[in-house]
């Protein structure tokens, strides 16, 4: 057969197979229209917007958070430390003394700067073994701590031991029952005076940078290279720091702090060589609206019981 004939019977049996095939499509079988379940890339936009808008809405909501001061006169903020309360090297005489004294003194409210409990999770649960203290029992102490001082708190942190609940952190939920300000890494305070006077406290548990020679490094370089807040404070490093800045251009004086830890004896630092830099395991700030000199407008005291002396001969004047 030559070639030519070849290609002529291929092209017939390939039309033979065609016209085959199109005489059995009517008895196939066909497959039901059925709803896919799925959005339309249409819908999926028209979400996606809705979700970007209440994030510009979350978000724009943190750059500073307004807070009224209920009262006139001067305050005392006790920049409660790591409190860490199920730990057994935390110092809980001194906790409880500072508890008390903020539920005692008229114009001292509270504020926690990150690390409520231990919260050993994964492969670090093993850690509760080293502790008298169960997971249990560290809520228990938790929820105590956060409903103990319910309408003192100014604002709290959540630090890396909370952050490793994830989503589900039960500070979420113990907070939500006290009126109690939660943010999980940072919350920037506009507390407004009853006299007009507003003052800014940018609070994180940590900010970043380090200086083996300044232990406020990362607050210092938080007020220089951002915006000029009259109170940076920070934790996590369990030791203590303070430096006061002048913005030149203002005028401003902005008192950058690293507060310590409730936690005094740490086997990680023990460990690590990390020696004692804590000069109280809080910080007080007193905050008097009506000074007329910026370097009066905050004092900065790392003994509770001079704070409250302090706070109350300021509010008898």
């Amino acid at each position: 057969m030559s070639v030519a004939s070849r290609k002529r019977w291929s092209e017939k049996r390939s039309e033979q197979r065609r016209l085959a095939r199109e005489s059995r499509e009517g008895s196939f079988i066909q497959k039901p229209d059925l709803p896919t379940g799925e959005l339309t890339a249409e819908e999926i936009i028209g979400y996606m917007k809705e979700r970007y808008q209440r994030k510009v809405e979350f978000e724009e909501a943190r750059k500073l958070i307004k807070v009224k001061v209920p009262i006139s006169g001067p305050i005392g903020i006790v920049h409660f430390g790591d409190p860490h309360v199920d730990d057994d090297g935390t110092d809980w005489a001194a906790l409880e003394r500072d508890i008390k004294l903020v539920q005692e003194t008229e114009g001292l409210f509270a504020s926690n700067i990150g690390d409520t409990t231990n919260n050993w999770v994964g492969r670090l649960g093993r850690l509760y073994g080293q502790q008298a203290t169960s997971a249990k029992q560290a809520w228990i102490l938790a929820e105590w701590f956060i409903k103990s001082l319910s309408g003192y708190w100014l604002y709290m942190i959540g630090g890396n031991h909370d952050a490793w609940s994830g989503e589900g952190d039960p500070l979420h939920f113990i907070t939500s029952q006290t009126q109690a300000l939660y943010e999980p890494s940072e919350a920037r305070i506009g507390l407004q005076f009853p006299n007009g006077k507003e003052l800014v406290i940018n609070a994180r548990h940590d900010f970043a940078g380090g200086s083996m020679w300044n232990p406020t490094h990362g607050p210092m370089k938080a007020a220089q290279l951002g915006v000029r807040d009259d109170i940076v404070i920070c934790g996590h490093k369990h030791k203590s720091g303070y430096s006061p800045l002048k913005d030149p251009e203002s005028g401003k004086v902005m008192h950058c702090l690293q507060v310590a830890s409730y936690k005094r004896y740490d086997r990680y630092a023990r460990e690590k060589g990390f020696r004692d830099q804590s000069l109280s395991p809080c910080v007080v700030t007193i905050i008097n609206p009506d000074a007329t000199d910026p370097v009066d407008f905050v004092q900065v005291f790392w003994n509770t019981e001079t704070a409250v002396r302090y706070l109350k001969m300021l509010r008898n004047d």
